[in-house]
């Protein structure tokens, strides 16, 4: 009995923190809603899910999801023309670990890059990064981050369902249970496809 009243009591306390983030962002307007995935992309502090949750609870799915791609997409691109047209030639060789990276990326096919951008835990941003330093062409890094950034997030999405159906319905049942075990499988693959593609790079010499 006590259990499942603190079961009761964690969940409405998850609602009411839902509620307060989703108020926040809808005080914030859409600066918040593209500008937060826009920062995280630059600097990665914070899992890009839980932006793309809030943004679905505060906007909807098909506005929250816009919200969210276009402020990641964005950033992505940002860092690419940097590198591309800002940084010296001489960049490409200080880092050992990008120089594997800049091989890796300039003797394998698009697909690969879009599976490496796109699955959740993979080393994405050492890829966009070292694909500004590459002699990969704007068209083809372009392709690569609308394809894989818009694939990203469709797995993240389990994730923002599962808060959106608990925001809704006020409790944990078996809906949003089924949603984190989906979220939890794609995040397991990402992690197993991730460390493979991480070893197939770190084998460059």
């Amino acid at each position: 009995m006590n259990y499942l009243l603190a079961s009761e009591v964690t969940v409405a306390d998850l609602v009411e923190f839902i509620n307060n983030v989703k108020d926040i962002y809808s005080s914030l307007g859409i600066v918040a809603a593209i500008g937060l995935p826009y920062v995280e992309t630059l600097v990665p502090i914070a899992p890009l899910f839980l932006m793309l949750s809030f943004n679905i609870i505060s906007y909807g799915i098909l506005l929250g999801f816009a919200f969210t791609y276009i402020g990641t997409t964005a950033a992505a691109l940002t860092i690419f023309l940097f590198l591309r047209y800002f940084s010296s030639k001489s960049e490409k060789k200080k880092n050992e670990k990008i120089q594997k990276y800049l091989n890796w990326i300039e003797h394998t096919h698009p697909a690969l890059h879009i599976l490496s951008m796109m699955i959740p835990l993979s080393p994405a941003y050492l890829i966009n990064y070292s694909m500004g330093l590459s002699n990969v062409s704007f068209g083809r890094y372009l392709v690569v981050t609308l394809v894989s950034r818009f694939l990203m997030l469709v797995f993240c999405l389990p994730f923002g369902m599962t808060l959106i159906t608990l925001y809704e319905s006020g409790e944990l049942g078996g809906v949003q249970v089924a949603w984190l075990l989906v979220f939890g499988m794609i995040v397991i693959a990402g992690i197993v496809v991730g460390q493979k593609i991480n070893s197939k790079i770190n084998k460059q010499v």
